[in-house]
Formats: structure tokens, sequence, C-alpha cells
């Protein structure tokens, strides 16, 4: 099915409302307006659409950004229609999007998401070589969409260095030798939960080169079944990532484990070919 997937630039108004619609399938009644689809399109933003048979099934939406002195192209929405979830669509937009990033002078993408999504972590981090050193706590306040409603909108800041093309060579040999960070089980129910015995301490300092900490590998399912061990998840990962960026660790990696978590390979920044 990928190979017959088309990404293409879109510019019409026409075009647009294709965008608009299936923004609003996605995420409710957040629809984009028009017009700053519009000028975002010709102000030197992005909007790119994956076609399978002339349907729009997905979409990329990015504006230019600026940021401690710097351009760059800041990717804010990418959705994939439900039924062709998990099948790469994700993956063909970012990489049109990296070549309209290399055409146009830009060097680097950010983007944020939800540090409990596993399935954009493992594209963001084990796909496309983009790194992340920076937390927001409840960056965009309450969201009633399906996708964040009952959470904090938590989210990590993920920078792609565009000509950073290479998997870094020191990777495989930290991630084999790197530790978790701190334990994870299983509940009665067969749901993961981090850290029963809460040995994580904020004031702890962190020496070795690379640690492993677990993220659930189906958060939306956790907030159906158990709303208060998805906050849980919430709390935890947020006090545990923003101590380590704070002690100069970068999430390099997503290390796939089973069915029930994967683990962010935290690495010393220091260590990173950036």
């Amino acid at each position: 099915m990928l190979e017959q997937v088309r990404i293409k630039k879109l510019t019409t108004s026409s075009e647009l409302g294709e965008v608009q619609r299936l923004n609003a399938e996605i995420w409710g009644s957040q629809a984009i307006p028009s017009h700053q689809l519009l000028a975002t399109v010709h102000n030197g933003g992005l909007i790119l659409g994956a076609y399978l048979e002339e349907r729009l099934i997905g979409f990329n939406y990015c504006f230019v950004g600026f940021n401690e002195g710097q351009i760059h192209l800041h990717s804010h929405l990418i959705g994939v229609e439900k039924s062709y979830r998990e099948r790469g669509i994700g993956e063909l937009l970012k990489h049109a999007q990296q070549e309209y990033a290399k055409e146009n002078n830009f060097k680097l993408i950010r983007w944020l998401f939800d540090p409990l999504e596993s399935r954009m972590a493992n594209l963001s981090f084990s796909k496309l070589n983009t790194i992340s050193h920076h937390y927001e706590n409840d960056y965009y306040g309450p969201l009633e969409d399906d996708f964040n409603e009952g959470l904090p909108s938590d989210r990590i800041v993920v920078e792609w260095w565009i000509e950073r093309n290479h998997v870094d060579d020191c990777l495989d040999e930290l991630e084999e030798d790197a530790e978790e960070v701190v334990p994870w089980s299983l509940t009665v129910a067969g749901l993961p939960v981090l850290d029963t015995e809460g040995t994580f301490k904020t004031n702890q300092a962190f020496y070795k080169d690379a640690y492993l900490l677990a993220i659930p590998q189906h958060l939306q399912k956790m907030k159906v079944e158990s709303p208060k061990l998805a906050e849980d998840w919430r709390y935890k990962i947020r006090t545990i990532l923003t101590t380590l960026f704070e002690q100069g660790y970068a999430i390099a990696r997503v290390k796939k484990h089973d069915e029930y978590v994967h683990f962010y390979l935290l690495v010393r920044r220091s260590l990173l070919a950036l």
C-alpha cells in the first residue's frame, strides 16, 4: 500500500479544505482556520498531504519558527486517518518535510509530542534520528480531544538536525550497557506501572553515559482502562525526564521491548555527534 501513497505540497483553497476536514475528523472540533492555512503556505510554511487514490489520508502542517536566535521549521501537526495509522504514512510525510527544509535552507526542524506516546516516540527517535532534551509541563493547558483528554498536556521538544542523517556509532554500545533509571512492573490487571517503590529521587546525581526509561506502549488503552495509572505515568515521567535533562542527558533513541513498554535511551549530550 505504501508505494501507492503520493505526497504533495498543498497550496489551493480546495486542498486546504481537505486538510480542515481530516483535521476535524482526527481531533474533533479543533479545525485550523482556512485563512491561517493559506497565510502559512504563502509565508514560508508548509502543508503536505498524503494521498491514496486521490483521497487525502494524512497531512503535515508546518510553519516558520524562531528560537534562541535561530530560524527553524516548526512541525505543528501531523495527522493520519485512523485506518491507515502505523503503516509508515507519518514517516513519508516527515521525509518530504525534510526535503522541503533542505531546499529552503532550514537546518533544523522542531516539533513537540506527548512523551508517553510510544508510536510518535519511535518515529521521532528511532526512524528519524532526532534528539530531545527539553520538557514542557502542561504546554497547551487542558485539551479535550480523544488523544489528550484526561491528562496534562505535557510535551517534549524534538530537534531534527536534517543534515545529521547517520545514527551515532556509539548508540548501539551505549544501549547495550545502559541500565534502567527505575524499575517497572505489571499490575494485577496486567498493565505496566513505573517505580512502585518510589526509588527515584530528584536530588540524586546521575553519572553513567546512558540510561533506559520505560514508557507505556499503549497509553490510550491505559487511559480507558485505568485513568489513575495513566496519570501516575504522566507525573513520574515528567519528574524523571526533567531531572535527567537538567543533568545534561538527551533522548536519542527508543528501544522496543515487548507488549507492555518501550524504553527511551537517554545519553549524555556531550557524547552525541551534534
